[in-house]
């Protein structure tokens, strides 16, 4: 039966949708009069819910929200880990923290994050990220909002450009707030996994004059948190001989300093009744260098030999084609990673808003600009290289047991092996102007016009250099022969010698065992100060050439304009509407030949192709965007809801840039990917009906069965070319993917939600299954073939919660179960496994402007476990640890 209202559901003519809907409104209405509702005061965890609630019963549209009193009761510290509680929602929790969303199903890079309305640029600072469209959470503290609203159903006066639904962030305005308003929280953050306890501060000072016509606002949050992260990695499963074989196996210590500073501030001026200017700035910031180390074995490669010398393995396990066990007594492929980057990542806006509310004409008008930049900076690494010959045994089944022949807590058993590193800055760029008016009107059951008009001016660009101390002039020839690489070589014959490994640190804390998990500590300082500084007398230098292929520019271009009308009747209410909407693409890039190997040394004479120019390709297109909401009173406490849309989601700035990247070439079988600037967006078809019983105070009890009609997934196709590896002076093949429209698909699923309180205690619960297809036939030898990335089957929230005058706490859960990222870089398709998480969070009210709290984070430690489609092809285990964080606040 399910699958017959699918298909009917698919079958309709979308416009179709929109007339019948439109034509229905005309039919005698069925709904009861909503009678007066008693309003009912009430604070804390209670209030902010029955706000919550009132938001989503008042929209004209499906909507989910939570208010500024809600968001502090959460143990979150950015707004990712806040949407985590809304039905539907999914998070990825990268290092710990919530990052990036889902919604619906629908990918991160397919959702929308709108500040007060507009865009909010965004630069990730991992070098292994690549620009997309999601936006990245860790640079916007819940502090900062007032409240949220995730969109599910779309309206015409709202931006285009989600496929899952479009999140509304609204920020504090001074005039809504008491004259000298103060709010001070400060906070210790202790994690379990770095055994350090950082400080957490935030802030907000709000004023206005005794006329209410001039406000400020100032707000300001800094956080600082040592991240480590431990695990075991598996880069890259390759089919050697017919069997999947682990390409890396490796034991990653991974740290980082966070230092995230954001400040925030709002100007009002309302010399009328009817007329308001609100001037917003926001600036976020995150320091977050980082290193990491990882002890690699490479069975890929003694595998490959082996299929001509099968002596190579002492023993091997093949289970359902996966070599899951083997060993190698001597010759064993090996290397010691040592990874030094300085990142960070800053985002600043500055918005304007004007509006003019009048009887006849409402007027609103927002001008402003978003830009971001971040990225690597600076990076300088290293590998070791054991001095003898090694052996290993590995067993990835159960807990992974990882064993060599030599002791890597040693520093004297390693020497350098080579030495690279670069920069990878990226930006992110929009201006942004537009105009709305709002006409009311007494038109039938339509009640007013909206039409407007928005242009916007984006950018985004992506730089990547890399930095080679083996290039030429790198050293005064008249003192040394050779390059600085040579003389790091012949002065650092051991880690030992030059101190760059330290003592034995405490064991890797990863669910694993072998002597793989005991590691020296490097010395980050030490190796810096060789990469940048100099050793035994030798400046320190290296060349600088221009990854051509990674360096790439994307403009973009959108005009849009709608028309929308609200109508409202005996008993219903909604909207319809259209949205146009132009888009206009121009990538760039380096068209070059590859007698320089694809680099352009820019600070020495080296690598200079004989072919270099810079080329861009151009792609447009257009979209007509009808949408409409509709939501019956069934009677006082009960809504009805009817939505339909068209939506778009444009392509991720990455996939259509004039870029190609692809990883170590030290291995057998290495990949890449390559970018397609003439891809076109992402369409979709949407239909939601919902019902909504508010049964009590700060009560509900909802259901929604959504639908999605995907006209086109992104797939891959695939090539082989050949590209140059520094370190062997040899050329490789490497085996690209290239994105490109394929078919499409469909998502559907349903949302329950259920909210309760019972005297001082209550409940929230909610719970989502998504079931998505693509139409495409899954073929497991072509990458993300068939598959949707983003989606969990079942997701679902239960917060438990106590509140009285003075004592309130909560106890929350947060589940979903498996879902597929994507391709990893090195073109294998990558899965997380099933997730939930245990938060608490305690308040205790000293007096009424003084607050104690304790938060708790992942209170079970949960392991994040990735795997390649085939759960016994490990990609990684991880391990983030718990937080406490304890705080007192003060407001008055």
């Amino acid at each position: 039966m399910r699958n017959k209202l699918r298909s009917a559901i698919k079958a309709i003519n979308y416009e179709s949708i929109t007339t019948a809907a439109v034509l229905g409104m005309a039919a005698p209405v069925f709904a009861q009069d909503a009678g007066p509702i008693e309003e009912v005061t009430v604070t804390g965890i209670r209030s902010s819910l029955t706000q919550s609630i009132d938001k989503k019963r008042d929209a004209n549209a499906v909507v989910d929200a939570i208010t500024a009193e809600d968001i502090g009761k959460f143990p979150d510290k950015n707004v990712a880990d806040s949407l985590s509680r809304i039905t539907g929602i999914g998070v990825s929790r990268e290092f710990g923290e919530g990052e990036k969303i889902t919604v619906r199903g629908a990918s991160p890079s397919t959702n929308r994050t709108l500040l007060n309305g507009q865009s909010v640029a965004s630069a990730d600072w991992f070098i292994l990220d690549v620009p997309s469209r999601s936006f990245n959470y860790t640079l916007l503290p819940s502090a900062l909002v007032s409240s949220l609203e995730v969109y599910k159903s779309p309206v015409a006066s709202m931006d285009e450009g989600s496929l899952g639904g479009t999140v509304v962030l609204t920020t504090r305005r001074p005039l809504d707030l008491p004259a000298n308003a103060v709010s001070v929280k400060v906070e210790g953050q202790y994690s379990e996994t770095s055994g350090e306890t950082d400080p957490q501060l935030s802030a907000m000072y709000s004023w206005k004059n005794d006329d209410e016509t001039i406000g400020l606002l100032v707000s300001g949050v800094s956080q600082q948190r040592k991240v480590v992260r431990e695990g075991v990695e598996i880069l890259g499963w390759r089919d050697t001989g017919g069997v999947k074989v682990p390409s890396h196996i490796g034991v990653p210590r991974f740290e980082q300093e966070r230092d995230r500073q954001t400040v925030f501030a709002s100007a009002q001026f309302a010399p009328s009744e009817n007329l308001d200017f609100t001037l917003n700035v926001l600036k976020s910031k995150m320091d977050s260098n980082n290193h990491n180390q990882n002890w690699l074995i490479f069975p890929n490669n003694e595998a490959t030999e082996a299929l001509t010398d099968p002596t190579v393995w002492t023993s091997s396990t093949v289970e359902d084609g996966n070599l899951v066990a083997a060993s190698v007594a001597t010759g064993g492929s090996t290397e010691f990673d040592f990874i030094n980057r300085r990142s960070s990542t800053e985002t600043q806006s500055v918005d304007l808003d004007i509006n003019y509310l009048s009887d006849s004409l409402n007027v609103h008008a927002q001008i402003g600009s978003t830009d971001a930049k971040g990225g690597t900076y600076r990076e300088a690494s290293y590998s070791a290289l054991p001095i003898n010959d090694i052996g290993y045994s590995f067993d990835l089944r159960g807990t992974p047991e990882l064993e060599t022949t030599v002791d890597s807590s040693d520093p004297s058993a390693f020497a350098p092996g080579w030495i690279w590193g670069g920069k990878k800055p990226t930006t992110d760029k929009e201006t942004y102007a537009q105009v709305d008016f709002e006409l009311p009107i007494e038109a039938g059951v339509f009640t007013a016009i909206k039409t407007g008009i928005k242009l916007r001016d984006a950018e985004r660009t992506q730089e990547r250099a890399v930095f080679s101390w083996h290039g030429p002039n790198t050293i005064d020839e008249d003192n040394v022969s050779g390059s600085y690489l040579d003389h790091v070589f012949a002065t650092c014959t051991t880690f030992e010698v030059c101190g760059l490994g330290v003592g034995t640190p405490e064991s890797i804390d990863v669910l694993a065992s072998g002597n793989m998990t005991e590691q020296m500590y490097h010395d980050q300082a030490a190796f810096e100060e060789i990469a940048f500084v100099g050793l035994d007398g030798v400046p320190a230098d290296y060349a600088v050439s221009l990854e051509l292929a990674q360096n790439w520019e994307v403009s973009e271009k959108i005009n849009a304009l709608y028309v929308q009308g609200d109508f409202e009747g005996d008993g219903f209410r909604g909207n319809m509407g259209v949205r146009y909407v132009s888009t206009k693409q121009t990538s760039g890039g380096y068209e070059f030949s590859d007698d320089s190997w694809g680099f352009y040394t820019i600070d020495r004479e080296w690598l200079t192709p004989s072919s270099l120019e810079w080329v861009t390709t151009d792609n447009s297109y257009s979209e007509i965007l009808p949408s409409f909401n509709v939501a019956f009173d069934l009677n006082a406490d009960q809504i009805l809801r009817f939505s339909s849309a068209r939506v778009m989601s444009r392509q991720n700035w990455n996939d259509i840039s004039a870029s190609e990247s692809f990883g170590s070439l030290n291995q057998a079988a290495p990949a890449g990917t390559r970018s397609n600037p003439l891809l076109n967006p992402q369409i979709a078809d949407q239909f939601d009906i919902s019902w909504e019983w508010y049964f009590d105070d700060a009560s509900l009890l909802s259901a929604t069965y959504f639908f999605k009609d995907i006209k086109s997934y992104r797939s891959y196709v695939f090539d082989t070319s050949p590209r140059y590896n520094e370190e062997t002076e040899e050329f490789v093949d490497v085996t690209f993917q290239q994105p490109v429209n394929g078919l499409g698909g469909t998502t559907d699923g349903l949302e329950l939600s259920y909210q309760q309180g019972f005297g001082d205690f209550g409940v929230v619960a909610n719970y989502t299954y998504t079931n998505a297809t693509n139409e495409q036939e899954r073929d497991e030898t072509s990458p993300g073939s068939g598959l949707v990335e983003g989606t969990s089957d079942h997701m679902m929230n239960l917060t438990g919660y106590y509140e009285n005058d003075v004592l309130s706490a909560r106890l929350m859960y947060n589940y979903r179960t498996e879902w597929y990222k994507g391709l990893h870089f090195n073109g294998d398709e990558l899965w997380n496994d099933a997730f939930g998480q245990w938060d608490a969070s305690f308040s205790y009210n000293v007096t009424d402007n003084v607050s104690l709290s304790l938060e708790a984070i992942n209170l079970l430690n949960e392991e994040v476990i990735e795997y390649n489609t085939d759960k016994a092809r490990v990609m990684s285990l991880y391990q983030n640890g718990r937080r406490i964080v304890a705080g007192v606040s003060i407001n008055f």
